[in-house]
């Protein structure tokens, strides 16, 4: 009792012993992102009975619902994002449906033309074009190191894919590649809004949401999914929909961005790893050594 006022705050996160930087916790965030994004082929194929359009409305919506659900903002906060201009406001939400909305169209109308595998594998171009996008707009420092990597985790990505390129569908190339160009512009989008940006995924989710069920009203028949079906879908707009793109939106933010990308390419690999323990897929020898490279490009970016 001498007058002076104590404060009180809390640790900082700690790996072994080791205080975390601030900018090491949100690329771990980030990380999460990946095997968060990893279940979406296992419960899309559990989910394949839907008509498209009817799918991503279901996704888009429960997207949208679970993080309106989540903890606010301080009201300060909330207030200060009430009085942005509309233009302020939803752009970003506008921005969200173009990388996400947009990117899965294209990707699935690719598959119409194009094998899964190869259509996969480009639409994995997408951690190089922010890449290169960002450097363009100034927002990397591209070094020697960032470029190897990112050509390493691509050739790995292409390992785990597996994609056989004999025989290439132009249209099919180009819808795919439309796809990963769509998801780059918005992650490069939120990169220029910076760390502090406002959040924009569940105002995107429901736009996203509204637009998918325009969609279906106008081109597809409305079917009564089966209950399996069903909760496929809500745990596809929960977990790698919602909680990835939000541990990816921090991240990418504020982490490690270069790191990030280069790291995104695990994503094919981990999906594998998942549909293998699902007795979806097989291992192969080209899962393997992808997933080494991989790794490898991780450490090279990360140095």
């Amino acid at each position: 009792m001498n007058g002076t006022t104590t404060v009180f705050s809390l640790p900082a996160p700690r790996v072994l012993g080791l205080p975390l930087k601030p900018r090491t916790l949100w690329t771990i965030v980030g990380v999460t992102a990946i095997p968060l994004w990893a279940t979406w082929p296992l419960l899309a194929v559990l989910s394949t009975s839907v008509p498209l359009f009817q799918f991503l409305a279901i996704i888009f919506a429960v997207g949208a619902v679970f993080l309106f659900c989540l903890p606010k903002a301080s009201p300060q906060a909330t207030e200060t994002s009430d009085n942005r201009s509309w233009l302020t406001a939803w752009l970003p939400a506008f921005m969200v449906a173009l990388g996400l909305l947009v990117s899965d169209v294209f990707f699935i109308w690719a598959l119409g033309y194009i094998p899964p595998a190869q259509a996969n594998l480009i639409l994995y171009l997408w951690p190089l074009m922010v890449v290169l996008l960002g450097v363009m707009l100034g927002l990397f420092a591209l070094k020697a190191n960032h470029l190897m990597s990112v050509a390493i985790g691509l050739a790995g990505a292409a390992l785990v894919i597996g994609a056989e390129v004999t025989t290439i569908d132009w249209l099919g190339v180009a819808l795919a590649a439309a796809g990963g160009l769509a998801w780059a512009i918005f992650v490069v989008f939120r990169l220029w809004q910076g760390e502090n940006a406002p959040d924009a995924l569940m105002r995107g989710f429901a736009l996203s949401a509204i637009i998918a069920l325009g969609l279906h009203l106008l081109f597809e028949t409305t079917m009564i999914p089966p209950a399996g079906t069903l909760i496929c879908s809500v745990l596809v707009g929960i977990i790698p929909l919602a909680l990835g793109n939000l541990a990816w939106d921090y991240g990418i933010r504020r982490g490690d961005r270069v790191l990030l990308s280069v790291l995104a390419y695990a994503t094919p690999l981990v999906s594998a790893l998942i549909l293998i323990a699902a007795g979806f897929a097989s291992p192969t020898r080209g899962l393997l050594a992808g997933g080494i490279m991989i790794v490898v490009a991780g450490v090279i970016s990360a140095r």
